[in-house]
């Protein structure tokens, strides 16, 4: 049977087309800022230049010039000769277009081409105060400012920085980018995207990517151990599920006590497994409930389960009580206990050492030891040893390790003085 489709629904725009319209946001709004704050800039450099100009000096220039010519002018007025020369001066060596008008406003000497913007108007009059005419001047430049050509150099200067600004944008947000593009694949599930960032070439973004490089390789890392802590552990339940059908059977059989007993026992193996399990997501995930405890008790209490003679119990040092988790330490000493006692020949002596930053667990047993190329291997879960009759550690040591870990311990291998191994944990000790 087919399942129905809602007639309502209607699907929304493909996640990669939302990204591609949105993932350089950012870049476009820093580089819309960065070219306002450049017009913004332009604008008041333009208006201060424009209030500071020094215009009284122009206008001084501007009378001198005027004074300058009308005398000039007013000496050559009536010699055409060197009138038309003065005219042509102007034309030649100041590269101005000149006319010049008489009381009329008639042309009686142009040099260049007719003004279209005339720059000045020079009034010419006699000593006497008659008016001759007028000197009209413009050319190519205003001696006077040029606004223009201001105009046109502000203008290119915007947009070349406006350019310049795009790039700095672009450059500026690269190590988003870069995160945005590690984090997208984190979230489609690759964990093995890295950020690829530098810590000194880009700053704190570069902290930032290194931080979440750090957080994809333990994110990776506790997966990984995951699956195959996920993997030993249905090979492990195998075996006693296998016996446990084989047991039943011939219970239906042949029903007797012995098959009773080995059933119970395959069953206590199981409970004994998943209560290490337990224990381990405890301890993976931080849920600890800590509490001051008698550590000298706990390990009496630990021998008694484990069926150990109390007298085997040697402290060192002065007790003093310690903040652990209670339910997470008996497991480290059941685990030592049991391993002592499976794979070791078993337990000689459980020693408690307090020291003052720390307090030590020490359980020794009778066995062969270990190699000394296994005192790590062995605190890898479901490790099977060549030297301890060939048999799968379980979680045993694994756990152990990680609970002395989880309270600011670790757990190692010694040897006995009296041969056979000796298996040590420490926790942090209570500071007064």
């Amino acid at each position: 049977m087919k399942p129905r489709r809602c007639r309502h629904a209607h699907p929304g725009p493909h996640p990669h087309r939302r990204r591609g319209r949105h993932k350089r946001k950012l870049q476009r709004r820093v580089f819309l800022w960065l070219g306002a704050s450049i017009v913004f800039t332009a604008v008041v450099v333009g208006v201060l230049f424009t209030l500071l100009t020094p215009s009284e000096r122009f206008r001084r220039d501007r009378e001198g010039f005027e004074r300058f010519v009308s005398a000039r002018v007013e000496a050559v007025w009536d010699d055409p000769a060197a009138r038309d020369a003065f005219v042509r001066d102007l034309h030649e060596d100041l590269a101005l277009d000149a006319t010049l008008y008489d009381a009329s406003g008639a042309v009686v000497v142009r040099h260049g081409g007719r003004c279209e913007e005339t720059w000045g108007v020079v009034p010419l009059t006699r000593d006497d105060g008659r008016a001759l005419g007028q000197l009209e001047v413009c050319g190519r430049g205003s001696p006077w400012g040029g606004g223009w050509r201001f105009l046109l150099v502000l203008v290119v200067a915007v947009f070349v920085l406006w350019g310049v600004s795009g790039m700095f944008a672009r450059r500026l947000l690269r190590p988003l980018r870069h995160l945005e593009r590690m984090a997208r694949r984190l979230a489609e599930g690759d964990l093995r995207a890295r950020s690829g960032m530098d810590e000194r070439r880009d700053g704190e973004l570069g902290t930032l990517g290194l931080t979440m490089d750090r957080m994809a390789e333990r994110i990776e890392k506790q997966l990984a151990d995951q699956r195959e802590l996920l993997a030993a552990v249905s090979h492990e339940l195998r075996t006693p599920l296998g016996h446990l059908r084989v047991l039943l059977e011939m219970a239906r059989e042949r029903p007797s006590e012995r098959t009773v007993d080995e059933i119970e026992a395959e069953v206590l193996e199981v409970d004994a497994l998943v209560g290490q399990l337990l224990a381990s997501s405890r301890v993976e995930f931080g849920t600890i409930s800590a509490r001051t405890v008698d550590a000298v008790e706990l390990a009496g209490r630990a021998l008694e389960r484990a069926e150990v003679d109390p007298a085997r119990l040697a402290v060192e040092g002065t007790p003093a009580p310690i903040e652990v988790d209670p339910t997470l330490l008996a497991r480290a000493l059941a685990n030592l206990l049991s391993n002592a006692a499976h794979h070791g020949g078993g337990v000689t002596r459980l020693t408690l050492r307090y020291e003052p930053e720390r307090v030590v667990f020490a359980v020794e047993d009778a066995g062969p030891g270990f190699a000394p190329g296994e005192r790590e291997k062995v605190f890898e879960a479901f490790y099977r040893g060549e030297h301890r009759a060939g048999a799968s550690l379980g979680l045993g040591l694994s756990l152990v390790r990680r609970i002395a870990r989880a309270h600011g311990g670790d757990a190692w291998i010694e040897d006995a003085e009296d041969g056979g191994a000796r298996v040590l944990f420490s926790v942090d000790a209570v500071e007064e």
